[in-house]
């Protein structure tokens, strides 16, 4: 693509470079509109008699197509995607989901001149919903692209982008503590993490409370575990150690224990445990009482949609984990 200044009567088929207005201010001719014999008639009467247009070599691709292409190899079967204008096209889900960002290979198209994508932070909860179903955006800075330089972005389109879908689960609560304490308890933590819950598509469909105690800890997770697709464990105390009172329960009920602490403010004493066949149990620290955004809102999702957890997983976490 070239940049030339032209005689206004050589100007048509190309496209025009900046806005043109009146004396009035008011615009005539639109930047990177492809100048058509009625556009060249009204740029002369408003006295236009020069023009900067882009002028495309035969490998460029025009913006809209270029963003079009682009977009449609990274969109998925749960994505839709906007008609480009202006180099522009959206990415909106069209379902309740969480969304996956390959980090590495955005970078690596960002740095391709011309072409840029902006993304919903990763692991970002989407829905098909007004103001919160787009996911990224796409622009052609330029209004066109060598063929060759649209041929690297496109390898690295599939894949880049994914919403995973966020499916109905059963979820149950395990609340421990000092019996006297359990009504209080059962009050401060069940609100909040019902409506966590099914904001995510998912039902909150057991909740029990029982002693802080090993045994009836590890009785309550198994029997809790044999009917739900997911155990949430909260209580008087916080997990403080991998072999404290609730890891050792879980341990006893068939779990095996994968981590403890997350770099995470409010919630630095999450714990995660798995069963065999791969269903999580998360043990969420106080600041679950609170509707407020913690560390339970960035796991649980993740949770939800099948995805396994691991050290690797939480320490990422600590990077905008200060909340």
């Amino acid at each position: 693509m070239r940049i030339q200044t032209v005689p206004l009567n050589e100007a048509e088929g190309h496209l025009l470079v900046h806005n043109i207005v009146n004396r009035e201010g008011r615009k005539v001719v639109s930047k990177g509109t492809r100048l058509r014999s009625s556009h060249v008639a009204a740029l002369r009467d408003v006295g236009v008699t020069v023009v900067d247009v882009a002028v495309l070599d035969p490998e460029d691709v025009h913006e809209d197509e270029a963003a079009t292409r682009l977009a449609e190899a990274m969109a998925t079967a749960h994505m839709a995607t906007t008609r480009g204008v202006g180099g522009r096209v959206n990415l909106h889900t069209t379902v309740l989901g969480v969304l996956h960002v390959e980090a590495e290979r955005l970078w690596a198209l960002n740095q391709l001149p011309g072409i840029t994508l902006a993304t919903r932070p990763p692991y970002t909860v989407v829905r098909p919903e007004k103001g919160a179903s787009q996911v990224a955006t796409l622009k052609i800075i330029p209004y066109a692209v060598p063929e060759r330089v649209l041929a690297e972005a496109l390898a690295l389109a599939p894949g880049l982008l994914d919403v995973r879908p966020l499916p109905a689960r059963r979820v149950a609560l395990l609340i421990t503590g000092d019996p006297a304490a359990h009504g209080r308890l059962r009050q401060q933590f069940e609100p909040p993490m019902r409506a966590r819950v099914e904001r995510l598509g998912s039902q909150l469909l057991a909740v029990e409370a029982v002693p802080f105690a090993e045994t009836a800890v590890a009785e309550a997770a198994r029997r809790l575990l044999a009917l739900n697709d997911m155990l949430i464990v909260v209580g008087q105390t916080s997990v403080m150690d991998e072999h404290d009172l609730i890891p050792r329960a879980l341990r006893a009920a068939g779990a095996t224990f994968a981590l403890h602490g997350a770099p995470v403010e409010p919630g630095n004493l999450l714990a995660l445990a798995y069963l065999p066949d791969g269903r999580p149990v998360l043990c969420a620290p106080g600041c679950a009482r609170s509707p407020s955004h913690n560390v339970v809102d960035m796991v649980l999702p993740r949770l939800l949609t099948g995805e396994r957890l691991g050290r690797r997983e939480i320490a990422a976490l600590g990077l905008g984990g200060l909340l």
